[in-house]
């Protein structure tokens, strides 16, 4: 490695690269397609058929929109190329720009249901998303659906809406949005609702919504004494440290799948796949400017000094207590150099 040379992004690299697909990604994943296949069947028989939900609510720094990020990159673009929707050598890029199959508003702070409105319109490249009342907006909304074919629509950071004081203007507020979200539900078209446990209590004070919810998706905290949890997430530790070399940060694999480094990442990271990734970006850091060929336990407790505890996931840092016996880590090398 040359450590001369300009060092690598990580915040870019973790956030926008690398994306290791484990267990709840992938059942996420499933469940949005899902979604839009039953979508489908509603278009193509041109029948009046409800649609469903789902949700995947979790801690901030779980992961969630690496879970959605992941998808629209993804599967959503790979569908809107093989169904021929764009010419034969477009760019993902412009893919993802254009394409309206999969809608992805994020809410904005503080968002009423006129600001609501506005975003999804901004989100269909609507010239003017101020213009009209929002019964406008909300019809404007409705033919884009149709036009477009649209499939599923992502609202994140649903912990934005202005819903839940006790004043009556804000209780009428919250009954026009929740009406509002309803009604896209009642028209045909599934959506799926992500944000922070607040946003659970939000959008779920609405019985009717709650009751067209067909899956609470799960992103943490991990448990090790469910079955998979663990097995998944020492799985995703390796394929990580494998990723580092991968990509051409490191020029060795780092060994994340010792035994005491999963159990230390485990608990520095809250248990949490978002925050595991944190954790060993800031070590990666630390591993470069060192001039180290691989992220080692030093790096990992330095990071998890710095991220762990600001961030209330782990009262102490794991990293802390008895380091892995040199023996212990010189067989795991040569088990995986094997």
């Amino acid at each position: 490695m040359d450590v001369n040379s300009e060092a690598p992004d990580f915040d870019h690299i973790f956030t926008n690269v690398l994306c290791l697909h484990h267990k709840f990604l992938k059942e996420a994943h499933k469940s949005f397609d899902r979604l839009r296949r039953t979508r489908r069947k509603i278009i193509a028989e041109r029948i009046s058929a409800e649609a469903r939900c789902v949700s995947l609510f979790g801690a901030s720094g779980a992961g969630k929109s690496k879970v959605v990020r992941s998808y629209m990159n993804g599967p959503v673009i790979d569908y809107c190329v093989k169904a021929g929707l764009f010419p034969p050598g477009t760019s993902r890029n412009i893919v993802a720009e254009l394409q309206r199959k999969v809608i992805y508003v994020s809410v904005s702070g503080a968002s009423t249901l006129t600001s609501l409105l506005e975003d999804l319109l901004r989100a269909y490249g609507d010239p003017r998303p101020q213009r009209g009342k929002n019964g406008e907006k909300m019809q404007r909304i409705l033919c884009y659906i149709k036009e477009f074919g649209t499939e599923l629509i992502i609202f994140d950071e649903m912990n934005h809406l202005k819903i839940g004081s006790s004043s009556a203007s804000q209780a009428a507020e919250a009954t026009r949005v929740h009406n509002t979200l309803k009604d896209f539900l009642l028209r045909g078209c599934p959506v799926v609702f992500t944000g922070t446990e607040e946003a659970k209590s939000k959008v779920f004070s609405d019985r009717q919504i709650r009751d067209r919810c067909v899956k609470q998706l799960f992103i943490g905290p991990l448990s090790a004494a469910k079955p998979g949890h663990f097995e998944d997430y020492t799985e995703f530790c390796g394929l990580l440290g494998l990723e580092l070399k991968r990509l051409g940060i490191f020029p060795e694999r780092s060994n994340f799948i010792e035994k005491r480094t999963v159990a230390a990442l485990f608990e520095a990271s809250g248990r949490y796949y978002g925050h595991t990734t944190s954790i060993v970006a800031l070590a990666c850091e630390f591993a470069y400017e060192e001039g180290a060929t691989k992220v080692e336990w030093d790096h990992l407790s330095a990071a998890a000094d710095e991220y762990t505890v600001f961030n209330g996931l782990c009262r102490y840092n794991p990293f802390t207590r008895k380091r892995p016996e040199a023996k212990t880590r010189a067989e795991v090398k040569e088990q995986l150099d094997a």
